[in-house]
């Protein structure tokens, strides 16, 4: 079997060495196998506690998505084991129209329509994000989502690596980045502990994903060494206190990691329309970094 072309830029999330790939698994000579799901390396620090926690999720998210395969059943079984844990769902994070590749419903009549009106035309990190996208041989889009970012990004690289730590979200995101000219590829990871080969990338997108993370700083320095000389980051978040109270932590963090700052926008209005009477509305920080 001809290796897929991502065993050239992924690595061990254990030791950072060299994977091959069979059917259904990927394995690292040094620390092991991890689970190949639907072509989908779940490349994490302990893939057997993470099958343990998603057993269920992670075969709903392969049924609907026909990855169910006799043999990829029996790999997140033999993974997940007979460990007493508390099942989980993945933590996707969407909305109804978002999944259904559907314009946001209009809110409803009343005193705030015009504000919220406005706001929606005011360009925000989405239209920021889509200028700064731009040719790239190899880039990586962390916390997918429902793809909409990774479908714009197929459409101006030669290679995306879609990641997530949902493996029902890189498939339903790599579904939608394949309908474009890139060659996409979906991974499960650590956004702490990103397995990749040091310099391979020319481009990590990660929009509304650093807030969530325990360990904001391992991130940058991860992205940082993933990136080849001159790549860029571009991170968008409504928090970028990260809850220290202080806006300027993002970019110091970015400047701790030897990142140089390019541009830093402000205020940028980001909009989810949950239904025509449940608007959330959050002011985006966006930094693009230059390595």
């Amino acid at each position: 079997m001809r290796a897929p072309w991502w065993t050239s830029v992924l690595r061990c999330p254990r030791c950072a060495g060299p994977l091959t790939a069979s059917r259904f698994l990927v394995r690292c000579e040094v620390c092991g196998p991890y689970p190949l799901l639907g072509d989908v390396p779940v490349l994490v620090s302990d893939p057997h506690a993470w099958c343990a926690r998603h057993r269920d999720a992670i075969l709903a998210a392969m049924a609907e998505h026909d990855a169910v395969e006799r043999e990829a059943v029996a790999v997140v079984e033999a993974f997940a084991g007979d460990a007493a844990v508390s099942r989980e769902s993945f933590g996707d994070d969407w909305t109804s129209h978002e999944a259904r590749e559907e314009l946001a419903p209009k809110p409803v009549k009343g005193p705030a329509a015009a504000p919220l009106a406005q706001l929606m035309k005011t360009p925000g990190p989405a239209q920021w994000l889509a200028r700064k996208i731009d040719g790239a041989k190899l880039a990586l889009e962390i916390g997918c989502g429902a793809g909409e970012r990774s479908e714009l990004l197929a459409a101006r690289v030669d290679r995306l690596l879609i990641a997530d730590l949902s493996l029902r979200a890189v498939f339903r995101a790599r579904a939608r980045a394949s309908r474009q000219q890139a060659e996409v590829a979906g991974v499960v990871l650590d956004a702490q502990v990103l397995p990749l080969k040091r310099g391979a990338l020319q481009l990590v997108v990660a929009e509304h994903v650093v807030d969530l993370l325990d360990a904001p700083a391992e991130f940058f320095a991860q992205a940082r060494a993933a990136l080849g000389k001159g790549g860029r980051l571009l991170v968008t978040t409504p928090e970028p206190s990260l809850g220290a109270g202080d806006d300027g932590v993002l970019a110091a963090l970015a400047e701790d990691a030897k990142f140089t700052l390019v541009e830093r926008r402000d205020g940028l209005p980001w909009l989810r329309v949950n239904s025509s009477r449940f608007v959330e509305v959050y002011l985006v920080q966006a930094l693009e970094l230059r390595a």
